[in-house]
């Protein structure tokens, strides 16, 4: 039986070992000369003279001595064909990294095999020089299967690249899958990925290979003191790859740390990595300023600059800005750079007992009571006790699931304390959108909930709308095992994200939160700011659903929600978030004190209190004015006659506006307007200034009032 290339799988025959130590006695004396020769003819084409010059005369001198031992190792009487492989592939996969073309690999050792016959020639037995000959075909056939190894390999971490693209829903994940892809690549021996901060210095984020094949020891390199990168062209550490891609926008490489000035501060470093060359790729969109740089390191001098290196890199850049894109876009990147020590030390602090949940209570607006709160995480970094928005989006994704088995636990325990304490309350928690597309999560919450004893309807999981919350088969699978185990559903931020209203429509959200820039209220916009509030709140227990608006931080705001018909309100003006052991105890005394209600509805009415009512009194018109027949005609008629006793008892602003002959007036110029002109005329448009003049004017007297719409949770 016969291997590959000609080997037998069988010993050498003996005088095959014959030949060949004549061989090796020859070459021994020669092989220096050949190889000298070898490189002078090398310097002669194209490609392999480029590949040359990129070496410094001490790495020209280490590679011809490794040229003479593979000439002689390829003379051993004893090389098998597994070996001679496993060295050819090894070679092959160095010349295909460093873009020596197949056509003139196979060139160069035709090269080398005439140089060969021209030295020992006469010397050996034709024998000899013929095993010899079959050797090195082998090794070129062998050397050119590994070009094929490292085309494979780059196809393949492309198509892993391009599902992460589309996947991906926070930054923080994409780099950790796609630093995770790219390190199995055979090219690559190391990359990191990061931004510059407001200063310009540049941080890695996430990295692996190097010395530590995990990225640690890469990383902490690459941050070391006096090895700083900066973006900035006047900055002395401005001048690397990294700094020179951010400002260009294009791929910037370094051909050879060991010769390149540009990089001689970091020389050293590198050299102790095992890093000879470098491409720094900023990821952006075409003709937009970069948002991330890659970093892809080689071992070898050369890397990433053949033909078909560029056009995998190219590509790479390609699919790597359209997702860095497409997630600052989607507002899944935040914040500035967070230095991988950062994120690994925060990482650590949500497994080692730092984390510590508070709550803030929601207010049930019909009832201005306090049933429910909502559990949110704090990081306990020594004297810091650090938000979500300062680490949340620089955790991984098993340190997000670590954070929400922990935080749920957490949660569910204070629940039970204040439970024996008197205190029958709902929790409210976070649910990543990434938990849609993980099963652990629902595994964790159902584990939870026994665990506690806690009924499932007593649990609100709230999702945050984003661009990454697709609707396909497996996440819709995934949100109907939450319905099943009976837990409660909250979209979170309705009109952050995108396609809000479809979703809205299409999955089993029971509570809505209306996102809390909606709900901020300022100057000339408040009146449009509510009128989308009551909108929402319409169509939310249209479809069933009960409305929560959060962020609020005054009383007006939060007595004009009660106007709209809000069910539920949280923020600042109800309470903070506060640690468990505090919330009985502001329970009792908002409780006591009746200081966690609504606006008393006997009091004087604020500015935003009476655009309120206004709303609710103009959406009223309005959906009369739309009604045809004798209805419309009745209003019509009597809205022009002021007083009215129709108009003022069917829609009257006496709960917006003072008594008086003024108030009448500006009642039938605002019916007029509407029923005759619509909203877009300018009738309506000058009596709506003059409400909203004479409601700032008469903001404090006391008026009488109606009950706000009742939909209590």
């Amino acid at each position: 039986m016969r291997a590959a290339h000609g080997w037998s799988t069988f010993p050498p025959r003996r005088h095959d070992t014959s030949y060949m130590q004549t061989l090796i006695e020859a070459l021994q004396g020669t092989a220096h000369l050949v190889v000298d020769h070898f490189y002078e003819e090398l310097a002669r084409l194209p490609k392999s003279r480029r590949i040359l010059e990129m070496l410094s005369a001490q790495e020209l001198a280490h590679l011809k001595d490794r040229q003479v031992q593979n000439l002689l190792a390829l003379a051993q009487p004893d090389l098998n064909a597994q070996e001679h492989a496993a060295m050819a592939m090894r070679i092959g996969r160095i010349h295909a990294i460093v873009g020596l073309g197949k056509e003139e690999l196979v060139r160069s050792r035709g090269i080398l095999q005439e140089l060969v016959y021209k030295q020992i020639g006469r010397s050996v037995s034709s024998q000899a020089l013929s095993l010899y000959a079959r050797r090195l075909t082998s090794d070129t056939a062998w050397q050119l299967k590994a070009y094929q190894a490292v085309e494979d390999s780059q196809q393949e971490v492309l198509q892993r690249i391009t599902r992460i693209v589309w996947t991906a829903g926070t930054y923080t994940h994409f780099i950790d899958q796609v630093i995770g892809a790219l390190a199995a690549h055979d090219e690559i021996a190391a990359c990191a990925i990061g931004r510059p901060d407001r200063h310009g210095i540049f941080h890695f984020e996430a990295g692996a290979g190097g010395s530590g094949l995990d990225g640690g020891g890469l990383l902490a390199a690459l941050g070391s003191q006096g090895l700083d990168i900066s973006v900035r062209a006047d900055h002395a550490c401005g001048q690397g790859a990294v700094g020179r891609a951010w400002r260009s926008g294009k791929a910037e490489r370094v051909v050879n740390y060991q010769t390149d000035p540009l990089v001689e501060r970091w020389r050293e470093m590198t050299t102790r990595e095992g890093l000879r060359s470098a491409v720094a790729l900023p990821l952006a969109t075409a003709g937009q300023p970069p948002i991330a740089i890659l970093m892809l390191y080689s071992a070898w001098p050369g890397g990433y600059v053949g033909p078909d290196q560029v056009a995998f890199v190219e590509l790479l850049q390609t699919l790597l800005g359209c997702a860095v894109t497409r997630l600052q876009t989607h507002e899944g990147m935040h914040g500035a750079a967070v230095p991988v020590s950062v994120r690994q030390h925060w990482a650590a602090l949500v497994r080692t007992g730092a984390l510590q949940m508070h709550y803030q209570p929601l207010l049930n607006l019909a009832t201005g009571r306090c049933g429910k709160v909502e559990a949110l995480a704090r990081l306990r970094d020594g004297e810091r006790l650090l938000t979500p928005d300062e680490f949340l989006f620089s955790l991984g994704s098993d340190d997000l699931l670590e954070l929400f088995v922990r935080g749920l636990h957490q949660a569910l325990a204070d629940r039970r304390q204040w439970l024996a304490a008197g205190h029958d309350l709902d929790i409210s928690i976070n649910l990543p959108p990434a938990a849609l597309n993980d099963i652990r999560y629902f595994e964790a919450a159902r584990e939870a909930l026994q665990t506690h004893a806690c009924s499932s309807e007593r649990l609100t999981l709230e999702i945050l709308e984003t661009e990454a919350f697709s609707l396909d088969d497996g996440q819709r699978s995934i949100l109907a095992k939450f319905r099943a185990l009976g837990v409660l559903l909250a979209q979170d931020d309705l009109g952050s994200g995108h396609s809000g209203l479809a979703r809205l429509r299409e999955l089993p959200f029971d509570w809505i939160k209306i996102d809390r820039e909606i709900a901020q209220l300022d100057g000339d916009t408040a009146l449009d700011a509510l009128r989308v509030v009551y909108q929402v709140t319409r169509l939310g227990h249209a479809l069933g659903k009960l409305v929560l608006a959060e962020g609020v931080d005054s009383a007006d705001l939060l007595a004009a929600l009660q106007i709209l018909g809000v069910d539920g309100a949280q923020g600042y003006v109800i309470a903070r978030p506060m640690p468990a052991t505090r919330l009985p105890g502001w329970i009792e005394g908002a409780e006591a004190h009746g200081t966690c209600g609504a606006r008393d509805g006997h009091a004087g009415l604020s500015v935003l209190a009476r655009l309120a009512r206004f709303v609710v009194w103009e959406d009223r018109v309005l959906l009369v004015a739309g009604t045809p027949g004798a209805v419309r005609d009745r209003l019509k008629a009597a809205g022009f006659v002021p007083p009215t006793p129709l108009a003022e008892e069917l829609l009257g602003l006496g709960d917006v506006l003072p008594a008086g002959e003024a108030r009448d007036m500006l009642q039938h110029d605002l019916l007029r307007a509407l029923l005759e002109g619509g909203r877009e005329s300018e009738a309506w448009r000058a009596a709506l200034d003059r409400l909203k003049s004479v409601i700032a004017a008469t903001a404090h007297e006391t008026l009488p009032t109606e009950p706000a719409p009742s939909h209590a949770h």
